[in-house]
């Protein structure tokens, strides 16, 4: 009996031995919530070759999964909510889609602050965001890419925008809360829209014209809806991936490791100089589709960089009642993008 009960308990650990190996294997799954669509830029040259590296190099034991066009469900300005509730691990936003949790980044949003191209503005972008936010604003978040778009300009249904008169009235989409702030400052009426929503507010003429930049326009098919194309530098705005710091925490060592390689400035300049490589493309689409391509003068845009002031103040205003050297902040941002190009 004894001689029997030994080989049933070798019998069960051999078991065992052979089980756990394969229950072991099983992925650990990264799911991935984005604002966007898959046709995106930021899908298609950051996201989804990140996955699949990721994926690649962890040898089959991360499964991140994209999830775009909020297809998890929620409004874009749930994303991060999603992100520090657990339901998702990683997530893909723009901080105007949620002002109220990012309005320090949104200082590099500011208009005419960090005009230049997506792989001179992105390693301004984040040292001034190594230097000033992560131990507020990204406490509990690990920054995985952070780019810098290709200039955003104003695009219009029907009117040419010449002069700052011309915006009075007009309905104009703006990405955030301070480009918003711009355009009031401007005399236009700014309107909170997600990017989806666009094409079809554009046509039924619920908004007159929006802020964005070249490289969206033809995966959105915008210069359908369009026929007037600023092409006076505005500002850049941030397009950022960001993981739960607690979802990378639980992972092992050597899958840390995996992420951790795949992150960082020099990465994140990788990916905008893919972007600035769709600008000339897009601006050539826009114009054989019959759209006017035009610029400001040199006076009126002066006149337009004037009006700033009274937004750089708000801002600067509002670091400095969060307890942060608003002005101080401000003269770096525009100190570092100078020197990486600001044009």
């Amino acid at each position: 009996m004894k001689t029997l009960m030994l080989a049933a308990t070798a019998a069960t650990l051999a078991a065992l031995t052979f089980t756990a190996p394969a229950a072991a294997q099983q992925p650990i799954i990264l799911k991935v919530h984005s604002f966007s669509s898959p046709q995106a830029p930021e899908a298609v040259y950051q996201m989804l070759p990140w996955i699949e590296k990721v994926n690649k190099e962890s040898n089959g034991r991360l499964k991140v999964e994209f999830y775009p066009s909020m297809q998890l469900g929620g409004k874009t300005s749930d994303l991060i909510q999603q992100l520090e509730d657990g339901v998702v691990d990683i997530v893909m936003m723009n901080p105007g889609v949620a002002p109220n949790r990012f309005p320090v980044l949104q200082g590099t949003e500011l208009p005419f602050t960090n005009v230049g191209t997506s792989a001179g503005q992105t390693p301004a972008m984040l040292e001034w965001v190594n230097k000033w936010l992560l131990k507020n604003e990204f406490k509990g978040i690990k920054i995985i890419h952070m780019h810098a778009t290709d200039a955003a300009v104003l695009h219009t249904r029907t009117k040419k925008i010449e002069t700052a008169a011309d915006l009075k009235g007009l309905k104009i989409r703006v990405p955030g809360r301070f480009v918003g702030e711009a355009m009031k400052s401007l005399g236009a009426t700014p309107v909170g829209l997600p990017l989806s929503d666009i094409y079809e507010s554009l046509q039924r003429g619920q908004i007159d014209g929006m802020t964005i930049n070249w490289a969206i326009m033809t995966p959105y098919k915008l210069q359908e809806v369009t026929k007037f194309n600023m092409e006076t530098p505005f500002y850049q705005n941030a397009i950022m991936s960001l993981m739960s710091q607690a979802s990378y925490d639980k992972l092992p060592a050597d899958l840390k490791k995996v992420i951790d390689d795949n992150i960082g400035i020099a990465y994140s300049t990788e990916v905008a100089k893919k972007i600035d490589e769709l600008t000339v493309p897009a601006k050539k689409t826009i114009a054989d589709s019959g759209n006017t391509l035009y610029s400001l003068s040199p006076e009126e845009l002066a006149k337009w960089r004037a009006a700033m002031a009274p937004v750089y103040k708000l801002w600067i205003a509002e670091m400095d009642k969060k307890g942060l050297p608003g002005q101080a902040m401000f003269d770096d941002l525009l100190a570092t993008t100078a020197k990486y190009g600001r044009k």
